[in-house]
């Protein structure tokens, strides 16, 4: 694999971990990143604590931040770790 193709399917993968999040598809978080069920609490607690609503905006990723799908950037840091073409989830937190 080359490594442009490497940084586009980490980027893919990326991608789809964020709309499992924006989704709150648990099942897809747990089989696809190896995310357990603390986790997705510590993911969703992140996330009303920083949106202050459990009525989340989608997010996205543009390049390496994460906006709402209306394009406003957030403070939001997104911390994945990619290796033999699999991503696993480390952490969102704000910064």
């Amino acid at each position: 694999m080359t490594k442009e193709n490497s940084s586009q399917t980490a980027f893919r993968l990326n991608s789809e971990l964020v709309e499992n999040i924006n989704s709150m598809n648990f099942e897809n978080l747990k089989n696809n990143f190896g995310i357990n069920s603390a986790l997705f609490e510590e993911i969703k607690e992140e996330l009303f604590d920083y949106f202050e609503t459990e009525d989340l905006p989608k997010l996205k990723i543009l390049e390496t931040n994460l906006f709402t799908s209306d394009n406003k950037e957030t403070e939001l840091t997104l911390h994945t770790e990619f290796n033999n073409n699999t991503l696993r989830f480390k952490l969102i937190e704000v910064m």
